[in-house]
């Protein structure tokens, strides 16, 4: 047997079921909102006996934080890697690039950051209002280590990243306007290359102004 094949352990079907919850919930608390959604349709949703949720999670909070987790600690990592990069412009461009991937696994979190804006600070939005936060502090943090923002003022620093923001999440909440003028899914890879290639001529563009 060849000692070079994928070692990556097998998911264990308690992980894999958790996933399915997981995915199911995304779906839906991106389409009606956390209070909207209801664990008997994401048990619905996931194939599975709605008592067959608690097994894996607490309950619908933890649930929903579970699911703020998966698909949002991997864009703050993403932006702490890139303070290293000594590349700056490249840095910068290939960020924007990693965090289109990351969304393209996970496209239903624009929707959710949507809702988080456009929603009011009660206790069942704090957790994404949280999460929004530090992902802009952690922008914030990581254009100032690449040396992007060493001329701007605070203000024009906020519109930037409020600017990128919109211009990285706002693709995956677009899909009814690509529909009137082409055919696919903003999420096929020949979509998402194309999407990635304009960031990065922005990326750069911004970089160079």
């Amino acid at each position: 047997m060849d000692s070079s094949a994928d070692s990556t352990p097998k998911k264990t079907k308690g992980k894999l079921t958790a996933e399915r919850i997981m995915n199911a919930a995304e779906v839906l608390f991106a389409s009606k909102g956390y209070k909207g959604t209801s664990l008997r349709e994401i048990a619905q949703a996931a194939h599975i006996q709605q008592p067959g949720i608690y097994k894996h999670f607490d309950s619908k909070r933890d649930l929903y934080s579970s699911v703020l987790d998966r698909g949002l600690s991997p864009m703050i990592e993403a932006m702490r890697e890139r303070t290293t990069n000594s590349d700056s412009a490249s840095g910068y461009a290939a960020l924007w690039e990693k965090i289109t991937d990351l969304l393209a696994e996970h496209p239903s979190m624009a929707s959710l950051f949507q809702q988080a804006l456009h929603a009011g600070g009660d206790d069942d939005n704090l957790l994404i209002h949280d999460w929004l936060q530090r992902l802009f502090t952690q922008g914030q943090n990581t254009i100032t280590a690449l040396g992007i923002d060493e001329n701007m003022e605070p203000e024009e620093q906020a519109i930037h990243l409020i600017a990128t923001f919109n211009l990285v999440t706002g693709y995956f909440l677009s899909q009814q306007i690509y529909d009137t003028l082409a055919t696919g899914k903003l999420t096929d890879p020949d979509n998402i290359a194309r999407q990635k290639k304009l960031m990065r001529r922005i990326a750069t563009a911004l970089q160079d102004t």
